[in-house]
């Protein structure tokens, strides 16, 4: 029996698109970078950034020194790392809202200071939410406060145990191929969704397939 729901982020709730912030640095830092080719010592940087290991001001200097270009502004720099970030369907505020009833509902995502700031002052002033973590999930977590990061198999067990829930009772909906595969290992119901394609069309059916 399904009684808890962690829901992915990007992709899933909040619409997104990674390539416009790889052609954007790649812009502004005058370095090659696309979602198939981060070159290993910026995503290094990025890496660390996401578990919380450095912080906005550390991150920011480090693309910095690794652009080829003349020293980007932070300013450019932080509007094109959050460029992927495109806002949300209205409608999937009243869609989780009408499962805390039924279920244990959760976050878990790969973020970080700046786009979590993002997130919270598009919220507030799009749409009037200032309490998005506790009105729609019983608890929420971001890779860079509890320094751990998808696919690394630790976080999903970090959830389970910090949550006190079973993952035989739990289901988790990401749009990462390698996130749902090692969410699978440690024995969640897990499923990969198309961002294509609207959570609340799709979503009973990864319910019914979980339950079977």
């Amino acid at each position: 029996m399904i009684k808890n729901i962690i829901f992915g982020f990007d992709g899933v709730l909040l619409n997104s698109d990674y390539e416009l912030t790889y052609s954007r640095l790649s812009e502004v830092m005058g370095v090659e970078i696309d979602s198939k080719q981060v070159p290993a010592h910026i995503f290094k940087i990025m890496l660390g950034y996401e578990k919380g290991e450095i912080n906005t001001e550390t991150f920011l200097w480090n693309l910095q020194k690794v652009s080829s270009k003349l020293t980007p502004q932070p300013d450019k720099l932080i509007k094109a790392w959050n460029a992927r970030l495109l806002g949300w369907n209205p409608d999937r505020f009243e869609f989780l809202s009408s499962l805390k009833d039924k279920f244990s509902l959760f976050l878990l995502s790969n973020c970080n200071d700046l786009h979590l700031e993002w997130i919270r002052k598009d919220l507030k002033r799009k749409h009037q939410i200032i309490d998005f973590d506790t009105r729609f999930f019983n608890k929420t977590y971001y890779s860079h406060n509890i320094h751990l990061r998808k696919p690394e198999g630790e976080i999903y067990e970090k959830v389970l145990e910090d949550a006190n829930i079973k993952a035989e009772e739990t289901l988790y909906i990401d749009e990462n191929e390698e996130n749902v595969e090692k969410a699978l290992q440690v024995g969640l119901n897990a499923v990969c969704h198309n961002p294509e394609k609207e959570i609340m069309d799709v979503f009973h059916h990864y319910l019914e397939a979980a339950r079977q």
